[in-house]
């Protein structure tokens, strides 16, 4: 399977393995380009540990999933609530008015993925490790440039990108070529959920796994309104001709 990929990222994966004594942490999100890393890493690295951070916590689809992969991979899942979503819960993002005493005495702070690699450096007696992402500079601009600039390692963070440079035909036939399932997650959007939940997944959320909906409202209660507002802008331009100037005001 070495033969998948690229140069680059062949170098790259080898150069960490030889650095970390071929063992790896890995953020894996459950994605398609996150399951092509994982697959591509099992060439170099003896041992690859995996966690996930989640918008919500135990929502079925995403348990259900991890389950998957970890029975697949035979390893074991961390699992963490995303750095993101307790900024956000901490800053009332879609909260009710009147909750801020109750959030505050939850006493929540503020951490990046960084302090989730820290924490399991040291809970694992690991010191030195690297973390694997599976990220592809071909995603999304923001992408490109977030992990371009670094060309598939960053030492700063001891982070590195097993198929930063793959695109995304690559991906998918690795993944295809695999038998490994797809996250349930694609039946809403074409991406996974992760962080503050958006609105892309909500309404086909609400129809396919509404048990899981309910859940997600209780922590994130006003992100109904979000999705009344994308409904009132699908609506408000519904059959609008932008070719029509509108008259001017009197």
């Amino acid at each position: 399977m070495t033969s998948i990929g690229t140069e680059k990222s062949r170098k790259v994966c080898e150069a960490v393995a030889e650095t970390s004594s071929g063992i790896c942490l890995f953020g894996f999100s459950r994605g398609k380009d996150s399951i092509a890393a994982w697959l591509y890493l099992r060439n170099f690295f003896h041992r690859i540990i995996p966690f996930h951070c989640t918008s919500v916590p135990h929502l079925g689809f995403i348990d259900r999933s991890l389950a998957y992969y970890e029975e697949l991979f035979q390893t074991k899942i961390y699992r963490f609530l995303s750095g993101e979503c307790s900024a956000a819960l901490g800053r009332l993002v879609w909260q009710p008015p009147g909750c801020e005493e109750e959030i505050d005495r939850m006493e929540l702070w503020e951490y990046s993925n960084r302090t989730i690699c820290e924490f399991l450096e040291q809970e694992l007696d690991l010191p030195g490790v690297w973390c694997a992402w599976g990220m592809s500079m071909y995603d999304s601009i923001q992408r490109r440039k977030f992990v371009g600039m670094y060309g598939g390692v960053n030492p700063r963070t001891r982070s590195f990108y097993p198929c930063f440079d793959w695109h995304k035909d690559q991906i998918l036939a690795l993944v295809e070529s695999s038998g490994v399932k797809l996250a349930p997650d694609y039946r809403m959007h074409n991406r996974t959920l992760a962080g503050v939940p958006h609105y892309s997944h909500l309404d086909k959320m609400e129809e396919l796994y509404p048990e899981d909906f309910k859940r997600l409202l209780l922590m994130w209660p006003m992100i109904r309104a979000e999705q009344a507002r994308q409904k009132f802008r699908r609506t408000a331009f519904e059959g609008r001709n932008p070719s029509q100037s509108e008259p001017m005001p009197h």
